[in-house]
């Protein structure tokens, strides 16, 4: 059976270790028999989700694109038909798209817009939808300090407000946060982990 590099070669996906060499870390992360649901926002070409629909052969696999001009144009009109791969069309910033994608998953990854606002919000609309102990991935988070996405540290500065928010509870914890999960508010209740690499963002759902 291929490995998660092999794949990410065979498909040539930027994911693989020549280009932003996110499937390294994604080895560590990811089981094989404990992913059984995951959604990638962002089609592209398909590059990746044909690699996911390979290497988790067993897994409903899920993809949210919105296919607007500019992806048509990139992608010389791509439409995503790609056999057994669970297409959603849509903005992954509107709630109406959210309501086609089931509960429970354990893998999200937003390679969408890479706008910032855009992953935050996006973040917001989709993050209860992993089960407990699921992965919510951020990739190409360099792209926000560059000109064309704004330039900005914002989607940083976002998590780190919730990390503060989640380390001064009002209430004695006895170093346990989450016996008291009814106490917090936003989403600091609700993120168990946070994991920052270089141009990634891995959280785990409490």
């Amino acid at each position: 059976m291929a490995t998660l590099t092999e794949l990410s070669i065979k498909y040539n996906t930027d994911k693989n270790p020549k280009d932003h060499n996110y499937i390294s870390l994604y080895e560590q992360w990811f089981g094989r028999s404990n992913v059984k649901s995951m959604l990638e926002i962002g089609l592209g070409s398909g590059a990746s989700h044909r690699m996911w629909l390979e290497y988790f052969p067993e897994a409903n696999i899920y993809a949210m694109e919105y296919f607007d001009e500019e992806n048509k144009n990139t992608w010389s009109n791509f439409d995503g038909n790609i056999p057994d791969l669970n297409l959603v069309r849509g903005s992954s910033t509107d709630a109406e798209t959210w309501k086609y994608i089931p509960d429970g998953l354990d893998i999200i990854i937003d390679d969408g817009s890479h706008e910032i606002d855009d992953q935050i919000k996006t973040f917001e609309l989709g993050f209860l939808k992993l089960r407990s102990g699921g992965l919510w991935i951020i990739e190409d988070c360099h792209c926000g300090f560059e000109k064309k996405y704004g330039a900005s540290s914002k989607l940083y500065q976002y998590f780190m407000n919730l990390i503060i928010s989640q380390q001064l509870p009002n209430f004695p914890t006895g170093g346990d946060f989450y016996k008291y999960r009814q106490y917090m508010t936003g989403f600091s209740k609700d993120i168990f982990s946070y994991n920052f690499y270089k141009s990634l963002i891995v959280l785990i759902k409490a």
